[in-house]
């Protein structure tokens, strides 16, 4: 539930759809960071691990794509 309490810092993705659908506002915008994720490769390969990184890449990728952030 929103009571229209309080201020939050919180990066695009995870407010992206309550911004979206007015739960949230940004009133002045978005700052981009500079800041990634990374993952750390182990020396024995295990597929399912590379199919969900990869999965996640991609999503990652259309997300930016798609959905930009809005600049203050």
């Amino acid at each position: 539930m929103v009571s229209e309490l309080g201020a939050s810092v919180a990066p695009w993705p995870l407010v992206a759809d309550d911004i979206r659908a007015g739960r949230l506002v940004a009133p002045w915008g978005f700052v981009k960071s500079d800041k990634r994720y990374v993952c750390l490769k182990r020396q024995r390969r295990n597929r399912k691990a590379a199919r969900f990184l990869a999965w996640l890449r991609e999503e990652a990728e259309t997300f930016e794509r798609e959905c930009p952030a809005p600049r203050g």
